[in-house]
């Protein structure tokens, strides 16, 4: 499958090049994303991990690591307001996201 930006929750499986969200979606620079969750499905290994950050700062928003194959993990975050989502190349080792925005 590829990464389809069209529905909520968003779905992402195609790691192979850099998502900054925001811009992916269309959105002008300075335009905060309401995130409502995000969750990580099908991590293939233990020890895999997952990483996205706010693109601006370099802070991490999720970065969680695989403790159990094809276990998800999903972090609420309430729709709190977020500058951007970026994930880098290989930003996620294995498996697919959903973010729900809103």
């Amino acid at each position: 499958m590829a990464n389809d930006l069209t529905g909520n929750p968003i779905y992402l499986d195609d790691f192979s090049a850099a998502i900054d969200l925001r811009s992916s979606l269309g959105f002008a620079e300075g335009t905060p994303l309401k995130i409502r969750s995000i969750e990580w499905c099908n991590p293939t290994a233990p020890g895999d991990a997952a990483l996205i950050t706010d693109k601006a700062s370099g802070r991490p928003i999720f970065k969680e690591k695989a403790f159990v194959a094809k276990q998800p993990i999903l972090k609420p975050y309430y729709g709190a307001e977020m500058d951007n989502l970026y994930i880098d190349v290989n930003g996620i080792a294995t498996g697919h996201l959903f973010i729900l925005l809103g």
